[in-house]
């Protein structure tokens, strides 16, 4: 039977599933996405989950999965502790302005308490992890990020290695080029010698 788009999906599915349990490598989660791709059969795909456990290929999924370690990278990204560090500056020269201590001095206080908070939660992210758990959306933007540098990285090491290669084969060439120009010269040289004798 050939697939649909859907089932193609399912399979990604499960695949990223294995991928956040730690059960496949990147390498190994690329290929196998690039053969869910290609396949236009369902035997194509039964291969691909031959050594996972069963249930990850046949359990519906409630939404991507992500690694401990991919939600606490996107925590680290999400703080914007310079920026707090500046609003928390900003809001200490407003409190400490003598125009509003002399007009209300308790009035300054109550103004800064607002703003300290905000800053506080939502740009330094002080409190529990609970108050902070990133989104999907930003936990598929940070793995998004990673693949693409594991990729640029790759393509900058293949993008190398054929340079050198090109070097190399361009030095062939060149080292050819040479012996042949000495062989035809030797050539030209005993036809002249003979010539003459």
């Amino acid at each position: 039977m050939r697939l649909s788009d859907q089932e193609r999906g399912t399979a990604m599915d499960a695949l990223g599933r294995a991928f956040a349990e730690g059960r496949l490598t990147m390498d190994e989660y690329d290929e196998r996405c690039r053969q869910v791709t290609a396949a236009t059969k369902h035997s194509e795909l039964t291969q691909l989950f031959d050594d996972l456990p069963a249930d990850i290929q046949h359990s519906p999924a409630e939404g991507p999965l992500y690694s401990a370690a991919e939600i606490a990278a996107a925590h680290r990204a999400g703080k914007k502790t310079r920026l707090g560090v500046m609003g928390l500056t900003t809001v200490g020269t407003f409190v400490a302005t003598p125009l509003l201590i002399l007009v209300h001095p308790g009035f300054s206080a109550l103004i800064a308490i607002i703003p300290t908070v905000f800053i506080l939660l939502y740009i330094m992210k002080i409190g529990p992890a609970s108050w902070f758990a990133p989104s999907p959306r930003a936990l598929e933007k940070q793995r998004l990020r990673e693949i693409r540098a594991a990729y640029a990285l790759e393509n900058a090491e293949r993008q190398a290695h054929n340079e050198a290669r090109r070097e190399e084969l361009r030095a062939q060439r060149s080292q050819l080029a040479g012996e042949l120009t000495n062989e035809a010269m030797g050539f030209v040289k005993r036809s002249i010698d003979r010539m003459r004798k």
